[in-house]
């Protein structure tokens, strides 16, 4: 151990959670972790952005006066070398890639409002995230063995299972905020309601159990600590109040709590997603559950680049007045990070961890990657253990955790033909019933994507090969946002009948 606590930031250059992080190492820096001084090790394959980066974080630290050590680096290894912890949150092939993610299934009539977890959008995310991620793995198990990573990217299941491919044990874990929007749409419709003594602070009030996939997962009970009222079970008895008044825009959730029995806690346009009986070609535009209808790329390009020039003016010309404000509050990795050195037990952090030999839950795959509560103890984190769950809940949630094996193998192998497997396996393209279109846009995804797809470089179409194909997609045809958005293929019309509601 160092004189430093240790924590490697890999993608620190990301436009989304780089500066929420960032104050919670300043307000930590003031009290210190494990009893010594941070070292923030930050990594970035852009070396502009991880400049800026670099020089805010050392501009906060400066200015709050507290003693924070910030190191840049371009090589990964170097910066993971004898960390505690390590947090994660990289894009391969950012919004080039993503722009092929969206705009090509959307051309055989696949609608997707996000694209980062399932679908052909994930997969193919997944693919990418990959080979980096195993690369990560390994520098862990030969340089910090015993440190712990927390993961931000998406999709959280196939890179952990990655990850966790390299070595069964690695402290490699997924994180997410959905569960915090849930349980607040639960708060809140619960205290206006009046259904239950009030709940003040839904994560020190309630016991929790919930599990499923990352951005499909379920609360199976939710109970005040104190007097063990059951808030679910009012929640059921009342949900068409709070659907028909949409409370925190969660009505998707509310219908699916009312036919299920369960309350699905992420944004409603992930669950969709994992539902396209509902959320497809026919119905998702509009929609009766006001969800976004198709990922806005560019909206997200502009977004991410408004960010690198706030980085850099903020790194060049900073204004204390300007500069982010510590907070222990905010991105959860912090608390995770405390508890950790601290051992102390907390449920209410979500993580995603193996169901290695159906431990966790024995009504899921063995080995799935399943979001569930999780506390730290003895320096491992330890899953909830769920038991068994309502079968037709877990009917819906294990074919994803059969479509995250697949991916993994098809990167692994750099094999089309699992690639294709786990494609047709995934409902968002089931839902269209044609594997020839599935495999077309899938060798048009590959094709336009092989840059970001090392596994796969003797796999990779040629272009004059395509072109012959009936479903051969021009790049000029995805060239804006407006042409993006035509469907060139659409789905049959009979398919219509398996829509709903």
């Amino acid at each position: 151990m160092g004189e430093y606590f240790k924590i490697a930031y890999i993608g620190a250059g990301s436009h989304r959670f780089s500066m929420g992080l960032f104050r919670n190492f300043v307000a930590a820096a003031k009290k210190g972790l494990a009893g010594k001084p941070i070292h923030a090790a930050l990594v970035d394959v852009d070396e502009h952005v991880l400049g800026y980066t670099a020089k805010i974080l050392e501009h906060m630290a400066a200015n709050a006066k507290v003693k924070l050590k910030v190191t840049a680096h371009l090589k990964q290894r170097e910066a993971i070398d004898g960390a505690d912890f390590l947090y994660k949150s990289i894009s391969v092939g950012g919004q080039a890639a993503e722009w092929f993610d969206i705009y090509i299934p959307q051309k055989f009539g696949i609608p997707q409002n996000t694209g980062d977890t399932i679908g052909p959008g994930g997969f193919f995310r997944g693919l990418r995230c990959g080979p980096p991620v195993a690369a990560i793995a390994k520098d862990m198990v030969e340089t910090c063995p015993k440190a712990v990573l927390l993961n931000y990217t998406n999709p959280q299941a196939t890179i952990v299972k990655s990850a966790r491919r390299v070595k069964k044990d690695l402290q490699y874990i997924g994180l997410c905020h959905e569960l915090f929007g849930g349980m607040g749409a639960v708060q809140t419709y619960n205290n206006v309601a009046q259904l239950t003594p009030p709940i003040n602070h839904w994560d020190k009030d309630l016991d929790l159990k919930y599990v499923g996939v990352n951005h499909f997962a379920w609360v199976l009970e939710c109970k005040h600590k104190d007097g063990g009222a059951d808030v679910l079970d009012a929640l059921r008895k009342n949900w068409k109040e709070a659907y028909d008044e949409n409370v925190e825009d969660k009505k998707f959730a509310w219908y699916l709590l009312n036919k299920y029995g369960y309350f699905p806690y992420p944004g409603c346009r992930h669950v969709a997603e994992f539902m396209p009986e509902y959320f497809n070609y026919f119905n998702h535009d509009p929609n009766p559950w006001n969800i976004v209808t198709i990922r806005d790329v560019k909206g997200l390009g502009l977004s991410h680049r408004y960010t690198i020039q706030r980085f850099s003016v903020l790194s060049r010309d900073f204004a204390l007045d300007k500069l982010p404000k510590p907070t222990a509050e905010g991105e959860h990795a912090l608390q995770m990070t405390e508890d950790f050195i601290n051992g102390e037990a907390s449920h209410h952090h979500v993580c995603n961890l193996p169901n290695f030999g159906q431990e966790i839950c024995p009504s899921l795959p063995d080995g799935a990657i399943l979001e569930i509560p999780g506390h730290f103890k003895d320096g491992k984190m330890h899953g909830m253990k769920i038991g068994p769950i309502d079968k037709e809940v877990a009917k819906l949630i294990t074919v994803h955790c059969q479509v995250q094996d697949l991916t993994v193998d098809a990167w692994q192998k750099g094999d089309p033909e699992l690639l294709l497997k786990g494609l047709l396996k995934d409902p968002m393209c089931a839902f269209i019933e044609d594997e020839e279109r599935i495999r077309a846009m899938m060798n048009l995804m590959l094709y336009y994507e092989a840059e970001w797809l090392p596994t796969f470089k003797e796999s990779i179409p040629k272009k004059a090969d395509l072109e012959k194909s009936k479903y051969w997609v021009d790049k000029k045809e995805v060239a804006t946002y407006e042409d993006a958005l035509k469907v060139k293929f659409a789905p049959r019309a009979d398919l219509k009948k398996k829509c709903l509601p």
